[in-house]
């Protein structure tokens, strides 16, 4: 059986106000920031590519979606490939 490893085995950092964040949360954070950066790059990159007259608003805004929550941005992705130009 295998066993978890206790809270003091989990390697954490310490930031000044306080916080305690796991080096695994970092990573995904860190996963998450490149993500949401590169998705919207490459979106607007594809509409513009295209000619869509909304290229702007769409690289814009699928990245701003991420405050709805992630699924919500994926979700604008999924939308924004049925609707764009098929060359």
């Amino acid at each position: 059986m295998l066993s978890m490893p206790s809270v003091a085995q989990i390697p954490t950092y310490q930031f000044p106000p306080g916080v305690t964040v796991a080096r695994d949360e970092l990573l995904l954070l860190a996963a998450l920031l490149v993500l949401w950066a590169t998705l919207g790059r490459w979106v607007y990159k594809d509409a513009k590519d295209r000619g869509s007259e909304w290229a702007w608003q769409w690289g814009f805004g699928t990245p701003l979606a991420v405050i709805a929550g992630l699924d919500v941005m994926l979700l604008v992705v999924v939308i924004y490939l049925l609707l764009r130009n098929s060359d």
